[in-house]
């Protein structure tokens, strides 16, 4: 009996000191939970073991692995990886974004400037890993040290390692025949490819070196495959390859001095919604928005619009292409100049737009107008007065964005000297000593801050100065002829962000009879000017030419945007207020809904879906709506959807009752994750609120540090975009190259439903054939991680992610990993 009470002690004693020391991150973009299920299950018809047998026999039959691991937001690769990097709130929301002021482009995907500028000395970091420092939000591994980690090529990127990349070819090639080799090159080689096969190589290596205790491996191969073609045998030899690849990495790890206490994981950022029976079809947005219809704007995107049929589209450093409109109605050819739309595309099954301020626009068009010779004295006197009233309109605004401008641009100058005194006090030449610890890294990290903080200086001076020009105009002896228009109105600029009222009553130019009086001699703006409403403008977009059974003929499902809480507070009931802005969901005059939320009293996110129809908002700002009782074809599509638990054993009233109340996310997450839009209902808020940063302490500091903190919220406000178009089912909006395969971006399941499992040691606590089914996203795998590693005790931080800047984390820790300790 004592035996036994011994070994039972022993045994609780082990399981309670179960403790990862180290863990090794395969990335996988894009990996399909739906695929890596299914090829597990199929079985080789000679050999008679899974099509990935890794897989199976590390994860299946020895891990931990999620049935319902989601992206939450948009699936979309730079929003979804930064969730699952930071294990924060969002803040980067696009795979690139554009700032309304300066027009700096944040490219997140394009890697090729980050090496330009590191072969220079002129940059250590991706532009996404520069935002995060800027706003104080660690990456995950941060909380190792320089010596302790190994990071691979990806989008949140530190560094960059010469080494790996001038081996790669030589150790691809190596002991190949010079036939095979040629044969590669005339076939194309796969540089990407070859790149991840040194990494791997290089994690193998350092595997043995006990001080590492963070590796991560980037692999786009199946992303990239199912992108451009949608066959099973194009994806299964995808995830073969990367099958192989964690049968590689895990045996290395067997045979590591620290196998016990290691930690193998899987992740994905997204799916793809892929399916081999059907083409995904493009529509060009850009076309759209370049005609008259639309508007005839000159469109800003980021890559060459069919870039593939183009020479000029490889240019890999460009991040800013104009395609100008031939039917502008006020701008010919002054695309460079004055462009009005600026379109984030990148990602495929949505598009983020950016529209020049309206009220911009009617400043432009009578600024033009006024200078003619041929204006009656009516109509310039009536055109010079709406001139003012539209400056006048806005000046609490912009005179507001002025004030802080100017004190944000006089902490960032003092911000700028100090990085440059702390970078020319430090050494110019570094031992191997100190390159091993990363010193020579943080050194170039500080010129590279305080070399943006210059270019954003210029810029916002730039813009600041158009402002204050442009607010000090008076009525009394104003001549436009006098004044050059670029001083007053910033070329390349966007302006403040458009309103509802705005996107609903879109100036776009003169009308075609020009300026007309209003009875009383003002100046009749709805007679003067051309309009466009953007929201049925894009929801009624067909194509005629659609030649795929089962695939519509409409490319936009709905459009979502924030509705300002305080315009929308007094159409609601007070058991409906909000805390903060709602989201509106625009399907349609009568398919609409908004996705309210509030902090409960527990200080849980909480959410409410509202079916609403013909919303609109009037010139002062207010929103009125009309309810509509629950239906099929309501945005989302949740009340028809025969996967609702909802459903069983309830009749309408009662799931109608349930549905319009407010519920925590994760009663939301429960309810709807298997669904056709999955955790839809919280991605659109994750993706569209306002998320505070996690600072501490932020009361206590000095005022110019917290007008500096100001500053950088500021130039993430200004990437907010307009419009979120989001894309019908097998629809794509990518004019760079209409992907037949599969696309991404969207909120169907079949897009959000990502990849997470889990393999460990003895020592490290990971149960073994266990299936998780309760869902997850994606801020629960940093907290999960750490939780792993020991660096969080009950769920709160210890002190060494304290020290090293992480605050708390909003996700939840996936507890079933942890069921042994």
């Amino acid at each position: 009996m004592m035996k036994l009470a011994l070994v039972l002690a022993v045994l609780l004693h082990s399981s309670a000191l179960a403790q990862a020391k180290r863990v090794v991150v395969i990335k996988a973009d894009g990996l399909s939970h739906e695929h890596v299920d299914r090829f597990v299950a199929e079985r080789d018809r000679l050999t008679g073991e899974s099509l990935l047998p890794n897989i199976e026999r590390i994860f299946y039959e020895r891990g931990a692995r999620l049935r319902h691991f989601y992206s939450r937001g948009l699936s979309l690769s730079a929003p979804s990886w930064s969730l699952l990097d930071t294990g924060q709130h969002l803040q980067i929301k696009g795979n690139v974004e554009y700032d309304r002021f300066t027009l700096r482009t944040y490219d997140y995907l394009n890697f090729f400037p980050f090496y330009f500028d590191y072969y220079r000395f002129w940059r250590v970091d991706k532009v996404g890993a520069e935002v995060f420092d800027n706003l104080g939000i660690p990456l995950l591994f941060d909380a190792f040290k320089y010596e302790e980690r190994y990071q691979s090529f990806q989008l949140f990127q530190r560094g960059a390692r010469w080494t790996t990349i001038v081996s790669a070819p030589k150790k691809h090639f190596a002991g190949r025949s010079l036939r095979d080799a040629a044969g590669e090159f005339v076939a194309g080689i796969a540089l990407r490819e070859m790149i991840t096969e040194q990494y791997e190589r290089d994690v193998i290596e350092r595997l043995s070196d006990p001080r590492a205790a963070y590796f991560d491996v980037f692999t786009a191969e199946f992303d990239h495959a199912a992108h451009l073609t949608r066959d099973r045998a194009t994806l299964l030899g995808a995830l073969q390859n990367i099958d192989a690849m964690i049968g590689r990495l895990w045996a290395a790890i067997e045979r590591s001095p620290m196998a016990a206490q290691t930690v193998l994981i899987l992740v994905s950022d997204h799916s793809l919604n892929t399916d081999e029976k059907v083409y995904s079809q493009g529509y060009s947005l850009v076309s759209l928005f370049n005609s008259a219809a639309g508007g005839a704007h000159h469109v800003v995107t980021d890559r060459y619009p069919l870039s593939a049929y183009q020479f000029k589209g490889f240019n890999p450093l460009v991040d800013i292409v104009v395609t100008p409109s031939a039917d502008s109605f006020y701008l010919k050819g002054q695309g460079s100049k004055y462009p009005t739309a600026l379109f984030d595309l990148d990602g495929n099954e949505r598009a983020s737009i950016h529209l020049r301020n309206n009220d911009l626009n009617a400043l432009h068009i009578l600024w033009l107008q006024l200078k003619r010779k041929d204006l009656s004295d009516g109509v310039r006197q009536a055109a010079g007065a709406a001139f003012f009233d539209t400056l006048d309109r806005n000046r609490t605004q912009w005179s507001k964005t002025r004030d802080e401008l100017r004190e944000e641009l006089v902490a960032l100058r003092s911000f700028i000297e100090k990085q440059r005194a702390l970078f020319n006090s430090l050494p110019k030449k570094w031992s191997q000593a100190d390159k091993d610890a990363g010193r020579d890294k943080e050194a170039l990290r500080i010129f590279a801050r305080f070399d943006q903080a210059e270019k954003d200086e210029r810029k916002y001076s730039a813009y600041l100065r158009t402002l204050e020009n442009l607010l000090a105009l008076k009525r009394d002896g104003f001549d436009p002829g006098k004044i050059k228009l670029e001083d007053e109105i910033a070329p390349r600029a966007m302006g403040e962000p458009n309103s509802i009222h705005d996107l609903q009553n879109y100036i776009v130019g003169l009308s075609p009879n020009g300026l007309s009086l209003a009875s009383d001699g003002s100046l009749d703006w709805a007679k003067s000017f051309r309009r466009v409403n953007y929201f049925p403008l894009l929801c009624d977009v067909a194509v005629r030419n659609n030649v795929q059974p089962g695939i519509g003929s409409r490319p936009v499902d709905f459009i979502a945007l924030r509705a300002p809480r305080e315009a929308i507070a007094p159409a609601l009931s007070d058991a409906e207020q909000p805390d903060q802005d709602a989201v509106w969901l625009y399907g349609g005059d009568e398919r609409q809904a908004l996705i309210l939320a509030r902090q409960g009293e527990d200080g849980q996110l909480q959410l409410r879906y509202l079916p609403v129809a013909r919303l609109s908002q009037d010139a002062e700002g207010r929103i009125g709506f009309s309810r509509v009782e629950w239906r099929p074809d309501l945005p989302l599509q949740v009340w028809e959807d025969a996967k609702l638990p909802l459903l069983s054993g309830q009749n309408g009233d009662g799931r109608a009752l349930w549905l319009s109340d407010w519920h925590s996310e994760s009663e939301w997450l429960r309810a709807i994750h298997e669904t056709k839009y999955s955790n839809a209902l919280i991605g659109l808020h994750e993706h569209l609120a306002l998320h505070r940063v996690p600072r501490s302490e932020a009361s206590r500091r000095a005022k110019e540090d917290w007008l500096l903190e100001r500053f950088r919220l500021r130039q993430r406000r200004l990437t907010e975009s307009d419009l979120l178009v989001l894309a019908n089912d097998h629809w794509n909006f990518n004019v760079r190259d209409f992907n037949p395969g599969g696309n991404h971006a969207a909120l169907f399941r079949i897009s959000t439903r990502s990849t997470l499992m889990f393999a460990g040691g003895a020592r490290t606590g990971v149960p073994r054939a266990s299936l998780i089914e309760q869902p997850y996203d994606s801020l629960s795998f940093a907290p999960t991680v750490f939780a792993l590693l020991g660096h969080l005790e009950d769920g709160q931080l210890n002190s060494h992610l304290r020290e090293r800047g992480f605050q708390p984390f909003p996700g939840r820790v996936i507890k079933e990993v942890l069921n042994q300790r």
